[in-house]
């Protein structure tokens, strides 16, 4: 038997308050939960799927990008990572294009890591995490004109206590490492 407390809100309303599209779009919802009460204002947040890519090269290195981010405004050191393009329902090939067009590198062993929510009150996305075994440098980076990163490989080890000492500051990066470094069993 279904719980009640378990299943999907009702919508009683929705209401599109800004839409940014393909970026952003913000929503305005009155739900109703499965025990009656109704919420009059729920605010979701709709974002493009991405992919996240942990590239470990047969040296074991990873590979990893730094770059400003204007939203907290700090250059963040990431993992490789691009939107899904809404006509492509692969994020495999997402993946292999974006660690190419971004580092230059190929990876013949692919692994899904998961597929995560950022935000579970507001939305924000889906991020399609993938571990790239053998990752070698294959091609130059072809970056679109509002790229601006650098690539840097990093030995495992550092990047684990860079981890570890809390200087990947993207959750969904960090959390991405953690997953890669269980699987690797390291």
């Amino acid at each position: 038997m279904k719980d009640k407390q378990h299943t999907a809100w009702h919508v009683i309303e929705q209401t599109t308050l800004t839409d940014a599209s393909p970026w952003l779009k913000v929503i305005q919802e009155h739900i109703q939960l499965p025990n009656g009460v109704e919420i009059p204002d729920y605010f979701r947040i709709l974002m493009p799927d991405y992919v996240m890519i942990f590239a470990l090269t047969p040296e074991q290195q990873v590979v990893t990008v730094s770059h400003y981010k204007h939203g907290p405004q700090v250059v963040s050191l990431e993992l490789p990572a691009g939107y899904i393009d809404p006509n492509d329902s692969d994020p495999l090939a997402t993946a292999k294009r974006e660690l190419q067009e971004e580092t230059g590198m190929v990876s013949n062993t692919w692994r899904i890591l998961g597929r995560f929510f950022i935000d579970g009150n507001r939305g924000c996305g889906w991020m399609h995490g993938f571990l790239a075994q053998n990752a070698t440098l294959q091609h130059s980076q072809t970056l679109e004109k509002t790229e601006l990163l650098t690539m840097q490989l990093i030995p495992l080890n550092e990047l684990k206590a860079l981890w570890l000492e809390g200087k990947v500051q993207n959750v969904a990066a960090s959390a991405l490492i953690g997953m890669a470094l269980a699987r690797l069993n390291y």
